[in-house]
């Protein structure tokens, strides 16, 4: 195996693993600093986790915008 085809590979996999990491983390902008304080101390819940549904119409949403 040649050492380009090798890069290219590492390069393929660290965008794939950026990609899904932007479309999984929650954003670290605005939306966390417009957020209102809790006053209370109860744990916060967590974000959703998209349903096999929705991950079908992302998809079908990527697909069609190729």
């Amino acid at each position: 195996m040649k050492a380009a085809n090798v890069l290219d590979w590492i390069v393929a996999l660290l965008v794939c693993w950026a990609s899904l990491t932007a479309i999984f983390e929650p954003s670290r902008g605005a939306a966390q600093c417009d957020a209102p304080i809790a006053a209370s101390s109860e744990p916060q819940s967590r974000p959703a986790i998209p349903t096999q549904a929705e991950f079908e119409e992302m998809i079908r949403n990527m697909k069609l915008h190729d």
